[in-house]
């Protein structure tokens, strides 16, 4: 258990709160979208909407990660709380990789679309195919944005809130109220 108590422990501000949440909120929305469009016919009106949101949100969140990996840069997070060396790791390791992730899964969407020499869609704008129409590419693109991917970000996604609620909840050292703008202020 940390010996750090309570109010020893530094939050998040509440700008690099809100990157963090609105990029989980976007998540769940790309889950969402992608389901619906996944329940509609092909070349129904429907399956265009939901796939143009779905793209529109995958490109918020790869502009989000840029714009929240700027801003630890100009406001370092606190640091890492009192814990085994293997846990620093392991967070340090998770953080690194959804943030490479929420980089690269946009990435790999816009270019299985591209790949089709299609234009991608941004809440109605066109965002132009860079490669053309390159099947071979469009092959890779839905192995690497499709359910492998959904399943392992899922999967990162869940052990990282799995080892919020460890440490919050069995560790009891507020690592989730560092996060969370509601929770009391701490020093």
């Amino acid at each position: 258990m940390s010996t750090e108590s309570a109010s020893d422990i530094r939050k998040y501000g509440i700008i690099a709160q809100g990157f963090h949440w609105l990029v989980a909120l976007l998540l769940v929305g790309l889950l969402i979208t992608n389901a619906l469009r996944s329940g509609s016919a092909e070349d129904s009106d429907a399956f265009k909407f939901w796939l143009g949101l779905h793209m529109s949100f995958g490109i918020l969140v790869f502009g989000l990660t840029f714009a929240r990996i700027f801003w630890a840069k100009i406001a370092p997070p606190p640091e890492l709380l009192d814990a085994p060396q293997w846990s620093v790791l392991a967070a340090k390791a998770a953080h690194m990789l959804l943030n490479l992730s929420t980089l690269a899964i946009p990435i790999f969407g816009y270019l299985r679309v591209a790949s089709k020499d299609i234009p991608a869609n941004f809440f109605g704008i066109p965002v132009p195919s860079l490669v053309g129409d390159q099947p071979w590419l469009h092959h890779v693109m839905e192995i690497l944005h499709g359910s492998p991917m959904a399943i392992y970000l899922l999967s990162l996604v869940g052990l990282h809130i799995a080892a919020a609620l460890w440490h919050q909840y069995v560790r009891k050292d507020h690592a989730l109220e560092r996060m969370l703008p509601w929770s009391p202020p701490r020093t």
